[in-house]
């Protein structure tokens, strides 16, 4: 694994905020030549600290006006339980996390839905049809404040 130093830090920071920002920009930032700036963005590519560039797309602008946070408990705590839950709601369009947690419930999804019609017809017509599932609670966002995407 790649060593990550204050300067690759400070370049993952920078890509984090903007990653369509030229390195050329990028580069007077950080007091750093272009070349130096391109070979690290390579290497933290290659080592996977870069997982991936992404557009962030505002979901009510194309009519999902519903984010629902669905906390999911399976009936037993088996290898093949999680793995049927996971596959089968990786394939679900309305899923956009799928986290593990711990405590009182064993999955948290994050979905992302037109309205409650929407919501509805995932809950009787899709997800519910899983028999590794016990229990399903719903919590429906109201406002959301900030949605940070960086961590650095």
């Amino acid at each position: 694994m790649q060593k990550i130093d204050r300067i690759d830090l400070e370049i993952l920071s920078e890509l984090q905020r903007d990653c369509k920002q030229p390195i050329k920009v990028l580069s007077e930032k950080l007091n750093l030549s272009i070349t130096p700036i391109r070979e690290r963005i390579k290497k933290l590519e290659a080592s996977g600290a870069i997982d991936k560039y992404v557009a962030v797309v505002n979901p009510r602008v194309l009519g999902k006006g519903l984010t629902v946070y669905c906390m999911v408990t399976l009936v037993k705590h088996q290898e093949k339980y999680f793995e049927e839950f996971e596959e089968f709601t990786s394939t679900l369009p309305e899923v956009v996390e799928i986290v593990y947690v711990s405590g009182s419930y064993d999955y948290l999804l994050k979905l992302v839905l037109d309205d409650m019609k929407d919501f509805e017809n995932f809950i009787v017509r899709k997800i519910s049809r899983l028999d590794v599932i016990s229990n399903i609670q719903s919590s429906f966002v109201i406002h959301q404040k900030d949605k940070k995407l960086s961590f650095l």
